[in-house]
């Protein structure tokens, strides 16, 4: 086994954490096989990483001014005490979670509830685009939705919430989480962490994801604009 590295030791080569190891198995950016409960990875691929041979962001705009983004969305969930995250058409995250909900914050420790997340947020962005602007994860927690535009061009999809609704029956699926390893207790205290919205308070959930939505075309904008007139120059 020398040619394959430990889970720890890839973590520490790449100056990663877990979680980002899951992602990068998630999206192909980072090939591995699973041997037992254990992941390993061979050293090749970890090394190509680190060579810079291989992308960091996959369908990720080189133009896309992430950090900019990740401030706006952190500034919105401090406000609205909600999560939110940027995705692309794979459900693949953009920018990292904004005020994880105790849901998320499991995902850290199971690759294969990572991937039913990912899987929710690709069917968001699926029902998105046939006109629909509210979403219920795996985990039986609502979203609202809006495209974030580049021009004519749908570049991603902003998802805030992660909350319980008083007038939507909860679709919670208890043994996907069991099956990981968690006990019932704490599937239920996760859920019930979950902030309660009214439905007023959900129309007004609705505004304020199109204003966001709104700041980042904003910030596309005027970079599209830089970029035209730096051509004239």
């Amino acid at each position: 086994m020398d040619d394959f590295l430990t889970s720890r030791q890839t973590q520490d080569l790449l100056k990663v954490d877990r979680i980002t190891i899951y992602r990068m198995l998630n999206d192909g950016r980072l090939k591995g096989t699973k041997i037992g409960q254990q992941w390993r990875f061979p050293r090749q691929e970890v090394e190509r990483l680190l060579s810079g041979t291989a992308d960091t962001e996959p369908g990720l705009p080189a133009s896309l001014p992430v950090h900019c983004f990740q401030t706006i969305q952190d500034l919105f969930s401090t406000v609205s005490q909600l999560s939110a995250v940027l995705i692309n058409p794979r459900g693949e995250m953009i920018t990292s979670i904004s005020h994880p909900c105790s849901f998320c914050q499991m995902r850290s420790s199971s690759f294969n509830i990572l991937q039913a997340c990912q899987a929710s947020h690709q069917q968001f962005f699926e029902q998105a685009i046939k006109g629909k602007n509210r979403f219920t994860c795996h985990a039986g927690l609502h979203y609202a939705g809006r495209f974030v535009h580049s021009g004519e061009q749908v570049t991603a999809l902003l998802i805030v919430g992660g909350y319980r609704s008083d007038n939507k029956t909860a679709s919670l699926n208890m043994d996907a989480f069991i099956n990981e390893g968690f006990s019932e207790e704490e599937i239920k205290r996760a859920y019930e962490e979950a902030p309660v919205l009214p439905l007023e308070q959900e129309s007004k959930l609705d505004t304020w994801a199109e204003a966001a939505a709104g700041a980042f075309e904003s910030i596309l904008q005027e970079r599209s604009a830089f970029s035209h007139r730096l051509k004239k120059i």
